[in-house]
């Protein structure tokens, strides 16, 4: 039983340490610093913080729509695959991001041609965290105006 427990402890921290926090009080104070302690102290302040409020009600950076999140957890699973199919503009991950999102077939292309004309500013480093990239998306649909209603929080 205790071997269960110090597995379980060891893997909430591990998850801790990689988690990218993306909003909250935590992301505000370690914004633009990378590697794993400002992670690590990210993670923590959100968590002393209360990341659940910011993401609740929409504060300190954190988007509320679903939509958006679960982009966030495919570009966290499929990150490089991502990558390579924005900078080419078109893949079955891209098209896997539009359907989470909720964009019908006919507004795809000007999502993909809109991701790949601007992957630098998505992807300004290979060191680009989760967070960095859909905050990259989110602030790029919301200036088009055929697009912005799908990350409308």
């Amino acid at each position: 039983m205790k071997k269960v427990i110090a597995g379980a402890i060891l893997l909430g921290a591990s998850s801790m340490a990689f988690a990218q926090p993306g909003c909250g009080v935590g992301a505000m104070i370690w914004k633009g610093q990378s590697g794993i302690v400002p992670h690590v102290l990210g993670a923590t302040t959100n968590g002393m913080a209360s990341q659940t409020v910011s993401m609740t009600f929409g504060i300190v950076g954190c988007n509320t729509n679903q939509n958006v999140q679960s982009m966030a957890m495919l570009i966290d699973s499929r990150g490089s695959a991502i990558a390579a199919e924005i900078s080419r503009g078109n893949g079955e991950n891209l098209d896997a991001m539009a359907a989470t999102l909720g964009l019908p077939q006919e507004e795809r292309p000007a999502f993909f041609s809109l991701l790949k004309s601007n992957f630098n500013t998505i992807f300004p480093s290979p060191e680009s965290t989760t967070g960095e990239t859909v905050d990259a998306i989110v602030t790029l649909m919301e200036k088009n105006e055929t697009l912005r209603k799908y990350v409308a929080a």
